[in-house]
């Protein structure tokens, strides 16, 4: 499972950052958001753990989810601060990390498995999103040299590392509240602010917030299966279709929504 993870992550970083090249910062934080990193792990985790601890994990990462959304959102408005990039990506993450650390532990403690949680949860993450400060949507695509997507890789493996090594000694609370913490969400966002400055940030964060609707339903779904008792390779696929299947919806309703403001 280690070894999983420290793989996935940095390919999730080079696929974000090839995404941001392609599209621009906001496809780089949607791509970023979803649980391209958190489903493979969660996965493993089945396989090696008791249902039970398997069934409270999920159903805690899902709760703790809108938690990121914050750390999103703090980070967000703090680079709206009229101060040098290279003195504001500090205060931005740790500033984040610590709203996300929180809030984190306070939705540990009020956990709701099945559809009401589910909804909570995306109800908490449509508000964060409805609550980002507003950025200049006229910039181009960011042309991201290789030498950074390497340092960017670099810099999520090493964060991955830690966090790993630490779900792997605690409980499913803890091992919950890890799976969920802002790995893709802290290393994008500080490269983005130093070199491209806030409005890209904010895009990309705003793409995260959206992709993390993706999240939680992934894992809503994968609980929900596991919890009847299903295998873990059938809640795998059943949480990437969900997944999937929400992602499309928000794009298309992403498409549609300028053409219902402008009739």
């Amino acid at each position: 499972m280690l070894a999983l993870k420290l793989a996935a992550v940095p390919t999730v970083v080079w696929l974000a950052s090839w995404a941001g090249r392609r599209w621009g910062h906001k496809a780089s934080g949607w791509i970023s958001g979803m649980p391209l990193i958190a489903a493979p792990i969660m996965l493993f985790l089945a396989f090696d753990q008791p249902r039970e601890f398997v069934r409270s994990t999920a159903w805690i990462t899902m709760t703790v989810a809108p938690a990121v959304g914050l750390h999103c959102l703090v980070f967000a408005h703090l680079t709206r601060l009229r101060i040098k990039p290279m003195l504001a990506w500090p205060l931005c993450l740790l500033s984040g990390w610590l709203a996300c650390v929180l809030a984190e532990l306070a939705l540990a403690e009020v956990v709701v498995p099945g559809p009401v949680g589910a909804v909570v949860a995306v109800m908490e993450m449509l508000l964060l999103g409805a609550m980002m400060p507003g950025a200049d949507s006229r910039a181009s695509a960011p042309r991201i040299p290789m030498s950074e997507i390497f340092v960017r890789m670099a810099a999520a493996l090493l964060l991955a590392t830690v966090i790993t090594l630490g779900a792997n000694s605690f409980g499913p609370k803890v091992s919950g509240i890890l799976l969920g913490f802002p790995i893709t969400a802290s290393v994008l966002p500080v490269f983005t602010l130093v070199l491209y400055g806030p409005d890209a940030t904010i895009r990309l964060l705003s793409g995260f917030l959206t992709g993390l609707i993706g999240f939680v339903v992934y894992f809503f779904a994968f609980a929900s299966v596991i919890q009847a008792g299903g295998a873990p390779m059938t809640g795998f696929a059943a949480g990437v279709a969900a997944s999937l299947s929400a992602t499309a919806l928000l794009a298309f309703w992403h498409k549609v929504r300028p053409r219902e403001e402008a009739a």
